[in-house]
């Protein structure tokens, strides 16, 4: 019998597909979403990862007031959230700016705003976003995006924020490489 002629009985298929689904399902395959926040005075750009943390989407502008946790939190749980990744703005030279100092306060608050115990196991990480705003206007300019929706400010938010968590994940795939920094705070 050929191997066509064996591909072609009925069942094969489904045997196959069973194994593999079984493979899948033994595997250490961690499936979890991570959460991307650009960190402004007025809004944060919000984007989240597909399940197997591969992709990043831009998601959202929220405004930056006093609901602004309770808006994440309802995100996190709707989402399945277990990382969060923030944009930590830094100088060329690698030193800390005021805004830097507001991403550091931002964080502290938003920590304690997740002190429910089943938020105890999200992770959340500083990654420097240097140059995220100037590749999100560029991104908008190349994509052919109208000159009225560039001027959106949201958008370039949005943008960054995706391009910014999108880092965090190719960096995260590639263990070992020095594609980007996080911080420890």
């Amino acid at each position: 019998m050929s191997i066509i002629e064996i591909l072609m009985q009925p069942g094969f298929l489904f045997c196959v597909f069973h194994s593999s689904l079984n493979a899948l399902s033994e595997s250490t395959i961690t499936m979890s979403k991570v959460l991307g926040i650009d960190h402004g005075s007025v809004r944060l750009g919000i984007a989240v990862s597909d399940p197997s943390a591969s992709v990043a989407f831009g998601r959202e502008v929220l405004k930056n007031d006093k609901n602004v946790f309770a808006k994440l939190k309802a995100f996190i749980t709707e989402e399945g959230i277990e990382k969060i990744v923030i944009g930590y703005p830094l100088n060329l030279k690698g030193d800390k700016t005021q805004q830097t100092i507001e991403v550091e306060k931002f964080t502290e608050e938003f920590k304690a705003a997740l002190s429910e115990p089943h938020y105890s196991t999200i992770e959340f990480v500083l990654w420097d976003e240097r140059f995220t705003s100037k590749l999100a206007a560029d991104s908008m300019l190349e994509s052919g995006m109208k000159k009225k929706q560039r001027q959106v400010k949201g958008n370039i938010d949005i943008i960054s924020a995706a391009i910014m968590l999108q880092s965090f994940l190719d960096s995260s795939k590639n263990i070992g490489s020095n594609t980007g920094s996080s911080f420890k705070f």
